[in-house]
């Protein structure tokens, strides 16, 4: 599931939430995968998130570490993508770029967030288990890309040690409730 494709014409990249009805405002013809250039189909039903899709038996075939991602990621994603521009000055001015790749390290960020002087920022959302051992080499990549990174946990991946380790190497530790944002966004409709 992506939130990103790339338009085949203008080569220019397309976030299905700028479009309240995407099947109708999008022609699926010109959307291709902004990794692999695979074609891709659009999801926007009653059930599902809308995302992009590769056509049925076509996954993507670039060589990006990723990793499927639940209807929460998705949502967290988008939260924290639109969020935190609002929330915090410091990221004013920055620009969040979903799905990004990042070429070096052959890995796909959640958000990276694009600052005027050229910093980049990534920003994981983990929500499945992941082991500090994988915390850390993911986090060398990015910072061998010269890229830094904020980890935000939730689910199975916001255990004690991961936390610990957040806290030991960052100071911070971001933490994510989705039972808990699902109810005040029920609460709110």
């Amino acid at each position: 599931m992506g939130l990103v494709a790339k338009n085949k014409h203008t080569n220019e990249l397309v976030y299905i939430f700028d479009y309240k009805n995407p099947r109708s405002e999008l022609k699926k013809d010109d959307l291709l995968c902004h990794l692999c250039g695979g074609e891709l189909i659009i999801k926007a039903g009653l059930v599902r998130i809308k995302h992009f899709s590769h056509k049925p038996n076509s996954p993507c075939s670039c060589d990006y570490e990723r990793h499927p991602e639940s209807e929460e990621h998705l949502f967290f994603k988008r939260l924290i993508a639109t969020q935190l521009s609002s929330e915090f000055e410091e990221y004013l001015n920055a620009k969040p770029l979903l799905e990004y790749p990042v070429h070096e390290v052959h890995r796909v960020a959640d958000i990276v967030f694009a600052f005027p002087s050229g910093w980049l920022v990534a920003h994981e959302i983990q929500l499945s288990s992941i082991t500090t051992e994988q915390l850390e080499r993911r986090t060398n990549d990015y910072r061998n890309a010269g890229v830094d990174v904020i980890w935000w946990l939730g689910k199975s991946a916001d255990t004690e040690t991961n936390r610990q380790w957040l806290y030991k190497n960052y100071g911070e530790c971001y933490t994510l409730d989705w039972d808990e944002v699902h109810k005040i966004c029920t609460e709110n409709d």
